[in-house]
């Protein structure tokens, strides 16, 4: 799980680094996963997986709203 919260901060921060209008948004993205995946490491077992499932949807809506602005030609 951790080294998926990479890639996608390594994407994030990839494309802000090309497209600097969206580097802010990028960064806030960046620290909400890494806010996130912090959770992880939590004593209680099912705070930890509550956190995890929102860690995982987190990063498949991102790459499907990703993979759409980058069809309609937005990115």
């Amino acid at each position: 799980m951790v080294a998926g919260v990479a890639l996608y901060i390594g994407l994030f921060i990839a494309q802000g680094a090309f497209m600097i209008s969206i580097l802010y948004a990028a960064i806030i993205g960046s620290l909400i996963l890494i806010g996130l995946a912090s959770r992880l490491f939590a004593s209680n077992e099912e705070q930890a997986k509550k956190y995890e499932m929102i860690l995982i949807w987190c990063c498949l809506l991102t790459f499907a709203i990703y993979g759409l602005l980058f069809a309609g030609g937005v990115i």
